[in-house]
């Protein structure tokens, strides 16, 4: 059997979780299912950062980042490129390469879908695959501003975005909820930072290519807890 290697990409990690959870999610799990799995999920996340339990918060992010991609892979989404469509080493709103200024101001930059696209465009072939290395560019992007808010704020952020997916997946608009898991996973990004932990090595250690609860490397849980 070919050895499993710890993942480094986001598509290896989603290819991980695909290979641990593909078949329990398929048994088990509708697409409504997964979607509200992953809001009980975001909901724990808020619990632990509402009572400042940060070790108990890690845990939950990895569990979080998990079910995220389980919703990714059901609905087709290739998280890197969705990751990269929203996020050209740019803030989609303000275009700022660093430091966005959105939670304080609200520009209104002309002709910016097209600056979007040229972007894009010409930046093709120099985007980060690393998983850690997203983190670092949403860091990089949204650190001065994510510093100036609570860590609570922080994680109801991430279940606003959470909301606005549903929303759009109940509604069949899928390309614009792909658009809501690119900022679902900027958010994740975001709380890792907060929590000064890489996001990578926090998911390792509860999914070293194994369902956490029952350790098969292929899951056989009749239903994820």
């Amino acid at each position: 059997m070919e050895p499993l290697e710890r993942p480094r990409t986001v598509r290896e990690f989603q290819k991980m979780f695909q290979h641990i959870y593909h078949k329990t999610n398929k048994q088990h799990y509708t697409d409504s299912d997964l979607i509200r799995v992953l809001m009980e999920e975001i909901s724990l996340v808020m619990e632990s950062a509402r009572k400042d339990r940060r070790k108990e918060l890690l845990r939950q992010l990895a569990r979080t980042f998990s079910w995220f991609n389980a919703v990714a892979s059901r609905f087709d989404c290739d998280l890197q490129e969705i990751l990269w469509y929203k996020y050209p080493a740019v803030c989609p709103y303000c275009l700022l390469e660093k430091d966005c200024i959105c939670g304080t101001e609200h520009p209104k930059i002309p002709n910016k879908e097209e600056a979007l696209r040229r972007l894009r465009r010409d930046r093709r072939g120099h985007e980060p695959e690393i998983l850690h290395d997203h983190q670092l560019l949403h860091a990089k992007l949204y650190g001065w501003q994510n510093d100036r808010i609570l860590l609570i704020q922080t994680a109801a952020h991430l279940a606003e975005e959470a909301g606005e997916m549903s929303k759009e997946f109940r509604h069949k608009n899928i390309d614009q909820a792909k658009h809501e898991l690119a900022d679902i996973a900027s958010w994740i990004f975001a709380l890792a930072t907060r929590l000064e932990i890489n996001l990578e090595d926090a998911v390792w250690a509860i999914f070293p290519y194994e369902c956490e609860i029952c350790k098969e490397e292929s899951c056989r849980c009749e239903v994820v807890p």
